[in-house]
């Protein structure tokens, strides 16, 4: 048996030749076996099969290698945290060329809140050799929502790839600018920076604000409430009802034009009827990279009548219903309180609040309890009606009614109540939300029903 190893040819070829020198040393130990059994011939042809044989493993194994070669050439293992496993332009070449087609920056408009979008950049290799590719390492994108996926991360000369930039809107902002930076062994392109950028639009936004108050009204008041609902997404919509589950506010809509649009964007900087100005905002507006203009919108107008409302603090709800999405809704609060019938005088441990119809009792201990003497006034009271007390909550708190007939006011009439907290009761405490209630009832010539509202903390 004989071996041969053909200079040149790497190592991994060694055991293709030896299999074939194999076949020829196998053949001419037969026809040594044979003797003159066989023809002189018989010899050569077999030698010649075994050349093509020979030639043929040879030139298969070579072509085999020479891939496996290739591709673990040109394959790329990134590890993220490790900068060394990059691509790293040759020193010698040949080199390749990173070019972007059609360019490496993408605007997505106006995107909304939440919303996930893609784009796809190319990137052609013009050079001579395989351009490698790396997304994903560490540091190369400027924010988590923004990720680079390549289609694959060798691309031979001529060819081209795919590189897909995601962006997802999770913050609260006007604007958005990022990058996905691919990293390359094109020693011109080193580091290939893909730009994305666009503004957050809202779907549907309430003006002047979502919550309102109107302060303090009187109780036989009427305001009007203006608002706008727009849209900095839809081109239009459709707002398909209003409900106010109290039934207490009176509303009514109507679409918004160009120009009362255009006011609205421009309405921090000009006022409603200066055409000439909110053309100017508008403009300017537009230009820049700020908050998308309203598209469409509806103006609103919502009353509210005091005679609906009973004494002390009101909040009442608008849900307005859109086609902007499937069950699509927003919500309006208005807030305020109506001027009682009933006001307090300064009392030693006690303090009124006329805005919260609120009398304020402080802390004190439940074992001691505490009782006050309040000077109290009725307001547009006439005839000789009589008054009482309807209720109180908790029921363990008691009201005593004492009227003052040296009192001069025609309209009105002053009464001394005591408020007691018996000693002894659970402790409680009634504060914000949880507030004491008294409810008291005048019977002249118009039936009235008054509250007001009690707080303390006993211990």
């Amino acid at each position: 048996m004989w071996t041969t190893v053909i200079a040149g040819q790497p190592k991994k070829q060694t055991f293709v030749l030896t299999l074939a020198v194999h076949l020829v040393d196998s053949v001419e130990s037969g026809n040594r076996s044979r003797g003159s059994a066989r023809s002189a011939p018989f010899p050569e042809v077999h030698m010649r099969i075994a050349a093509v044989i020979l030639t043929f493993l040879a030139a298969t194994g070579g072509l085999f290698f020479a891939a496996k070669s290739w591709r673990e050439a040109t394959s790329v293992t990134v590890r993220p945290d490790d900068q060394t496993s990059l691509p790293t332009p040759s020193k010698n070449g040949p080199h390749p060329n990173a070019v972007l087609v059609g360019g490496g920056e993408y605007d997505f408009g106006i995107m909304e809140q939440g919303q996930e979008s893609e784009h796809i950049f190319i990137i052609r290799n013009d050079g001579k050799a395989p351009l490698q590719l790396a997304a994903n390492y560490k540091g190369a994108n400027t924010c988590e929502c923004t990720v680079g996926k390549l289609s694959r991360d060798v691309i031979p000369p001529g060819e081209t790839v795919e590189v897909t930039v995601a962006w997802g809107i999770k913050k609260t902002a006007i604007g958005f600018a990022h990058s996905a930076r691919i990293r390359t062994n094109d020693p011109e392109h080193v580091t290939i920076p893909l730009l994305i950028k666009g503004v957050i639009g809202r779907r549907a936004v309430i003006k002047p604000s979502e919550n309102w108050s109107v302060g303090q009204i009187g109780t036989n008041a009427t305001v009007d409430v203006d608002l706008t609902l727009h849209s900095e997404i839809a081109e239009q919509f459709k707002l398909l009802k209003i409900e106010n589950p109290t039934g207490k506010l009176v509303f009514k809509s109507r679409p918004m034009n160009g120009e009362e649009l255009d006011a609205l964007a421009a309405a921090s900087s000009a006022s409603p009827d200066d055409k000439e100005k909110i053309s100017k905002v508008t403009t300017r507006l537009k230009a820049g990279n700020n908050r998308p203009l309203p598209k469409s919108g509806y103006k609103i107008t919502a009353t509210v009548d005091a005679t609906k409302l009973a004494d002390g603090p009101f909040r009442e709800t608008l849900t307005f219903h859109t086609d902007l999405a499937e069950d699509h809704t927003i919500s309006f609060h208005l807030t305020g309180s109506r001027s009682g019938l009933l006001e307090f005088m300064k009392a030693k441990g006690a303090d009124w609040n006329s805005d919260r119809l609120l009398l304020r009792l402080g802390t004190f201990s439940a074992a001691k309890g505490k009782s006050v003497r309040i000077p109290m006034l009725v307001k547009d009271v006439s005839g000789d009606g009589k008054i009482r007390v309807r209720g109180t909550r908790p029921k363990f708190m008691s009201v005593e009614l004492e009227r003052d007939l040296d009192f001069p006011a025609k309209n009105n009439r002053r009464y001394w109540m005591t408020l007691t907290i018996p000693k002894g009761e659970p402790p409680v405490a009634l504060i914000n939300r949880q507030k004491g209630e008294v409810e008291i009832e005048f019977d002249g010539e118009k039936k009235r029903l008054m509250r007001f509202f009690v707080g303390f903390v006993s211990r």
